[in-house]
């Protein structure tokens, strides 16, 4: 990420404020998108997305920050409407091993160690290796209002723990009416090259995620994550997502899923690769059997 620091007698104007600066990051990605049996089964695939960070530092040492993206895609897909725009922000104040994070909730079990194990492709062709039940738990949005609610994280040697709560939404966000209030948290521990990971979620809906365990190591070239969720009334999901560096530049990843959802009951499996190109530029693609119905997508993506 680039930094790009304003002048500070115009951009500091509150008394205290040690320093201050924006920084403005990102990337962009493009290419196609085939996803058998749509009405248009190969589309052209593309993303911008734009990330806007300001942290000031006061004379006591505290640190502040807010951060809001702005994401744009290609007119449709099979997910959403991809309407362009910013997200709501999200604030935060750091000090020592802990932040406190308040505006657009970044979700407990959303940020788990391992819980994207396994991702492939230019676009992570439906995250199936994710195994907690989209819109079952609070999760980070880049190009919508999100949940509004408070994280708290701590990160000290070995030990890392994330509690995230969002509360009733009817009042959070203009236009959204959710009732449901969500507390969840995880805790971890790295040994050696071994990561472990368990979460947990209180929620008032029945479908919401209760609990989700991963268990990560490297061998040499080879990092594998075992990961398991209890789905609460959508059942559980299992499965193991891996990545492979087989050469200097060149990596491959993939996973295999059950998924025991009633609805949904089957297995999901996908491969992919990225080759790195340097200066902060990739190809990548990969190919996903999803539930019996075949996508795939190659494409080029850069970071700024």
């Amino acid at each position: 990420m680039k930094k790009v620091l304003f002048a500070t007698t115009a951009l500091v104007a509150t008394a205290g404020v040690a320093a201050a600066d924006v920084t403005f990051g990102g990337y962009g990605r493009f290419g196609v998108y085939y996803d058998e049996g749509a009405a248009n089964e190969t589309t052209i695939e593309s993303r911008f997305r734009l990330v806007v960070t300001a942290t000031a530092e006061s004379d006591n040492g505290l640190s502040f920050g807010a951060q809001i993206r702005y994401q744009a895609n290609e007119h449709a897909d099979g997910y959403s409407t991809r309407t362009a725009g910013f997200n709501t922000p999200r604030f935060w104040v750091s000090t020592g091993p802990f932040t406190v994070s308040v505006g657009q909730t970044l979700g407990a079990l959303e940020f788990m160690p391992g819980a994207y194990a396994g991702s492939i492709g230019l676009t992570g062709l439906g995250y199936h290796n994710v195994l907690y039940t989209y819109g079952g738990a609070d999760a980070y949005s880049s190009g919508s209002s999100g949940r509004q609610g408070v994280d708290v994280l701590y990160a000290s040697g070995n030990w890392g723990v994330h509690l995230s709560y969002s509360p009733d939404q009817t009042t959070q966000n203009t236009g959204l009416t959710d009732t449901n209030e969500r507390i969840a948290g995880y805790v971890s521990y790295t040994m050696a090259n071994y990561t472990f990971a368990i979460g947990g979620q209180s929620s008032d809906a029945a479908g919401d995620t209760d609990a989700v365990v991963t268990a990560a190591g490297t061998w040499g070239n080879l990092e594998a994550t075992l990961m398991y969720a209890d789905n609460g009334a959508n059942d559980d999901a299992y499965g193991v997502g891996a990545t492979y560096q087989v050469g200097s530049a060149t990596y491959i990843s993939g996973y295999v899923t059950q998924n025991n959802d009633p609805a949904v009951d089957d297995t999901y499996a996908g491969i992919g690769f990225q080759h790195r190109l340097g200066g902060g530029t990739f190809l990548e693609g990969g190919v996903v059997d999803a539930a019996g119905t075949t996508k795939a997508d190659l494409g080029l993506r850069f970071s700024f």
